[in-house]
């Protein structure tokens, strides 16, 4: 995308440093903590429906600057322009992802408008304040931010509570031998549960992969989750291991493209993992999945927490 992508992303690489991102975690542990200290006890919920979905799309409302009905507008639409992306061009819901899109677009517009003439200490004033976008640009950089990693978030958590909560053959869960939430075990998570299974890319000349010539404007369907199991990467791919070292996985991307949003992703998951953890959580009956072949998640995980 040339220079395009490194001027939208260049737009932004002041607030999504490693070190800017780390000091949000006192904001995103606050609403971490109010989002799950509401879920009640000993009572089964559905952990999709109420912390993995709002958590991180009241993160990312809070940090734009938008009220409740804008991110309440978010978190509808949001799933239908997932889908679209998610769906390898099916035409109806790429349909809907679109009238999703333009009903963000409509009730954004005036917000990045009136953040441009007078702006305020929140993301999509200084978004707005970049004299180098346009006012479109500005708009969809702030649904791209918002919805991509409320989407991924949501579904990341989601993955991970199954993983860890479900029992093995011999009755043991993942969670009940975790010594504590670090940096290991969130790379490992994103290993073998990352949202973003598959991406798309076109070839800017001919490339030989694999034995495979793929020619020049010529599209490849990148399968990351494969990449993230190759043997030749990582001992026993298949096997989940909490303190697993070596290379990071790719769920993330890499190169020009690698997310802008790792690290907030990561401090929201982290944080989140935490305070999840500490409630005692225990799955209580089957998970439902997405049935898209590109994003990966699930539709509804039944916990409960014990709260001992």
């Amino acid at each position: 995308d040339g220079t395009d992508h490194d001027r939208l992303r260049g737009s932004l690489r002041d607030v999504f440093t490693r070190s800017f991102i780390a000091g949000l975690h006192a904001g995103i542990a606050d609403i971490a903590s109010g989002v799950i200290d509401d879920a009640p006890r000993a009572t089964t919920f559905d952990f999709m429906a109420d912390i993995a979905l709002p958590l991180p799309i009241v993160v990312a409302g809070e940090w734009l600057g938008v009220d409740p009905h804008c991110s309440r507008l978010l978190r509808e639409e949001s799933p239908a322009i997932i889908r679209m992306l998610g769906a390898l061009a099916n035409p109806d819901e790429v349909a809907v992802g679109i009238a999703a899109t333009a009903a963000l677009v409509t009730e954004f517009l005036p917000l990045a408008a009136d953040r441009r003439s007078s702006p305020g200490d929140d993301l999509l004033s200084f978004i707005a304040s970049d004299p180098d976008l346009s006012l479109d640009e500005v708009v969809i950089t702030a649904i791209l931010i918002a919805v991509a990693g409320h989407e991924t978030t949501a579904n990341l958590l989601g993955a991970t509570m199954t993983r860890l909560l479900t029992p093995g053959p011999d009755g043991t869960r993942i969670v009940d031998g975790l010594g504590g939430v670090d940096m290991p075990l969130i790379n490992e998570l994103l290993r073998l549960d990352g949202p973003v299974q598959t991406t798309a890319r076109t070839a800017t000349q001919r490339q030989l992969v694999g034995g495979i010539e793929i020619a020049c404007d010529e599209q490849a369907l990148v399968v990351v989750a494969a990449a993230n199991r190759d043997p030749a990467v990582f001992d026993q791919p298949d096997q989940f291991r909490p303190t697993r070292t070596g290379p990071a996985p790719l769920s993330f991307g890499y190169g020009a493209h690698y997310c802008l949003g790792a690290s907030l992703a990561r401090l929201e998951t982290t944080v989140a993992l935490g305070h999840i953890l500490a409630r005692n959580p225990v799955l209580t009956g089957a998970v439902t999945w997405r049935d898209t072949p590109a994003i990966r998640g699930p539709l509804n995980v039944p916990i409960l927490f014990r709260d001992s």
